[in-house]
């Protein structure tokens, strides 16, 4: 399909709220993602003309944000046959996050290389004046093994609680959005946490344990972080760290996307659990010592569940902690949380 002598669109490859993607060519990067920019079911007809106008006048911001964690932007043109704008950006060959969000939860040395490297493309943006406003797992892509922020620039205030409701993220957005509607840097990191705490769990514990939440009232209605629910495995320092990200009063959360990354780098990726996650039960495996460690949460109902850990090697399996009798939900996941906090 010939977009100009320089750019032909070719197969889509993806589709999200405000945009499909297509690959494409040009004479000049070669292989290219190519975003093709639509109106939004909510817009007005002149909100997507002051849009389009807003996205063209920031292409050269958007193309001078070079960075090794930003999606690099080539270009921003207007389609006037058919009123969509056509954006041209970096072929990631990774994809984004969203299919390993809905795989499960990821392991937490893998979600710390992703935090450091979204830390520092959002600082990039930050200190070009620009602020993402939709940090969330598909906006995360992966490119010759770095992580790179996507698609910033696409949302402005006017529609970020009417596209946050509609596409089901409006746990990504601060207390203060849901109240004014303006965003800033703070709200971008508010976003980073969630976004992080989602792939610390995977979409299907985040969906259980999220689906009958009305979230815009809980998040203005104050420690929202706080009562979030956990995967047991893990650790107690990067609970603080998302609930530090997602504090309720600006002043308390990180203060730039920098400073969010030095503590990142303290926090720890031992030991690195594999957790495969399912409604009725969730094991987890690591190596110790040439041996696997096997963790095992059988859940009957919300109250009968047993779990047990167990040591596995050669010939021999030597249980290492766990009830057997059914206990109460409380109960299991308090014991599970204990035992991975002695574990090492």
């Amino acid at each position: 399909m010939p977009f100009t002598h320089e750019l032909a669109l070719g197969a889509k490859i993806g589709e999200g709220f405000f945009s499909d993607v297509h690959e494409g060519t040009d004479n000049v990067h070669g292989k290219v993602a190519v975003k093709v920019l639509r109106q939004l079911p909510f817009e007005s007809a002149n909100q997507w003309l002051t849009r389009k106008e807003a996205l063209l006048a920031e292409a050269q911001n958007l193309k001078a944000a070079e960075h090794e964690n930003v999606v690099r932007v080539h270009a921003l043109v207007r389609a006037e046959a058919d009123d969509r704008l056509h954006l041209v950006t970096e072929f990631c060959d990774g994809g984004s996050l969203q299919s390993a969000h809905e795989h499960g939860p990821m392991a937490i040395s893998d979600v710390r290389t992703i935090l450091t490297d979204v830390c520092l493309g959002l600082e990039c943006v930050h200190t070009r004046d620009m602020i993402h406003r939709d940090i969330k797992p598909g906006n995360i892509l992966c490119s010759r093994n770095r992580f790179k922020v996507g698609d910033f620039g696409l949302v402005s205030n006017s529609l970020v609680l009417g596209y946050a409701s509609a596409a089901g993220y409006l746990d990504h957005l601060a207390p203060e959005v849901h109240k004014s509607g303006l965003t800033s840097g703070q709200t971008d990191l508010w976003a980073l946490g969630m976004t992080i705490y989602r792939l610390l769990h995977g979409h299907a514990f985040y969906q259980e344990r999220f689906a009958n939440i009305d979230i815009p009232q809980s998040v203005m209605n104050g420690r929202f972080a706080l009562n979030f629910p956990w995967l047991p495995h893990i650790p107690n320092p990067w609970r603080k760290f998302i609930r530090k990200a997602m504090h309720d009063d600006t002043a308390q959360r990180f203060n730039t996307p920098f400073t969010m990354s030095q503590k990142a780098a303290s926090l720890p990726i031992a030991p690195d659990w594999k957790c495969d996650y399912a409604a009725d039960g969730t094991t987890w495996t690591r190596m110790k010592g040439g041996r696997q460690i096997e963790v095992i949460h059988e859940i009957s109902s919300p109250r009968r569940q047993v779990w047990s850990a167990k040591s596995i090697g050669g010939t021999r399996t030597r249980t290492l902690d766990g009830v057997t009798t059914p206990v109460s939900g409380r109960e299991a996941v308090n014991g599970l949380t204990a035992f991975f906090a002695a574990s090492n």
